[in-house]
């Protein structure tokens, strides 16, 4: 007689599917991501999803290599984590648009103005330096960082390690 699985296990087998099929659509048009973080990550990231996929398929079919293999995945999910973070931080320090902003202060603004602007812009530069690094870790690292938690909390669970036996 075959086990049956619990709503959790179907739900966390089927989440593992669905985000590993959007993660691997990115290999359509991969141009934008490896600009983005670069080909050695992208094509980590790539095996990663075809990883994430497989499992959930055999989480489906509880087997226990397959909860084994999700907890590790977590585990090396949650270790990527300040790498994305830090490749994300460094593509949105880019001096690109404070250039562009001074440009236009020195050509549009009257002349009695243009320090203040000047001042006030640098003022903001280093501001987000200090500060847009803190937003992006609370906004998205410690969230993300949660959610590649959970399933490794729900597949250690002495109840769920009973299914997959």
């Amino acid at each position: 007689m075959e086990n049956k699985r619990s709503k959790g296990v179907t739900f966390w087998g089927w989440v593992y599917i669905i985000f590993s099929i959007i993660g691997l659509l990115g290999a359509i048009n991969p141009q934008q991501q490896i600009k983005f973080i670069g080909i050695g990550i992208f094509f980590f990231s790539i095996v990663l999803c075809a990883a994430n996929l497989i499992c959930g398929i055999f989480i489906l079919k509880l087997n226990e290599t397959a909860r084994k293999a999700a907890i590790l995945l977590g585990i090396v999910s949650i270790l990527l984590n300040p790498i994305y973070l830090k490749l994300t931080l460094n593509s949105l320090n880019n001096e690109d648009p404070y250039t562009k902003r001074k440009q236009w202060i020195v050509e549009q603004v009257k002349p009695e103005y243009q320090q203040k602007q000047l001042a006030n812009l640098e003022k903001t530069k280093e501001m987000s330096k200090k500060f847009l690094p803190i937003f992006l870790i609370v906004l998205f690292g410690v969230p993300l960082m949660i959610f590649e938690a959970i399933p490794i909390y729900f597949f250690t669970r002495p109840k769920v390690k009973e299914q997959f036996k």
